[in-house]
């Protein structure tokens, strides 16, 4: 009976120091990652808002190839023959008076992002 209770020697497996240390490592590795994941996030973020200006402005430059004083609005950029299709997470603005193609000026938002981008009657994004 003695017997049965006493452990194998040869028996494979982690003992407890070496699972501890492991999961430290993990953690180091996990605290290091999170802030570049929050900061690709960022990035992802101020990508899209700046690819919805550059529609909108192709979208726009689309419709002024008949009339370059002609006024472009969100709707107007929106119509099929214009084909902007406006990201649902990026609040996107026409600067009220910059409508034309000489004066043109539009804000970029994402929702989960704190930065504004515009572009401006050259195409120029800042």
């Amino acid at each position: 009976m003695l017997s049965k209770l006493d452990r194998k020697k040869n028996t494979m497996g982690f003992s407890f120091l070496e699972l501890l240390i492991l999961l430290v490592i993990i953690g180091i590795l996990a605290a290091i990652a999170t802030p570049q994941l929050e900061n690709f996030k960022k990035v992802r973020h101020d990508r899209e808002s700046k690819d919805n200006l550059e529609r909108i402005y192709q979208a726009c430059k689309k419709f002024w190839l008949n009339d370059i004083t002609i006024q472009c609005s969100l709707d107007i950029a929106k119509e099929k023959t214009n084909g902007f299709i406006q990201s649902s997470n990026v609040v996107m603005t026409i600067t009220p008076g910059k409508e034309t193609k000489k004066i043109f000026q539009a804000t970029a938002k994402h929702n989960s992002s704190d930065k504004i981008y515009a572009i401006d009657e050259k195409g120029n994004i800042r």
